[in-house]
């Protein structure tokens, strides 16, 4: 009985030494899987964001082309503003 105690615990430390270590080789391989993934959605994600980029530049230089086209507007009506009160001005004279 005291030959077998022994021997038992040795098995059991064997067999739990064999079972961490799958287990830790099976979880480094599902980490570096998860790595490939996350790098992979990296790369999708940095391509779309290069492809919207590409689709919003025109955009955003179309909203840049109205405000030019508001501020000629603006500078347009305060010149006919300023000549109408002139005209009415001299007239007035």
């Amino acid at each position: 009985m005291e030959q077998l105690l022994p021997i038992v615990l040795v098995i059991v430390a064997v067999i739990l030494t064999i079972i961490l270590s799958v287990v830790g080789v099976q979880i480094i391989l599902v980490l570096t899987e998860v790595k490939r993934t996350l790098q992979k959605i990296n790369t999708t994600l940095d391509e779309a964001q290069a492809k919207i980029n590409t689709i919003v530049a025109p955009l955003q230089n179309l909203g840049g082309l109205a405000t030019g086209i508001q501020t000629g507007i603006k500078v347009f009506e305060s010149f006919t503003g300023w000549l109408t009160s002139r005209k009415d001005g001299s007239k007035r004279k």
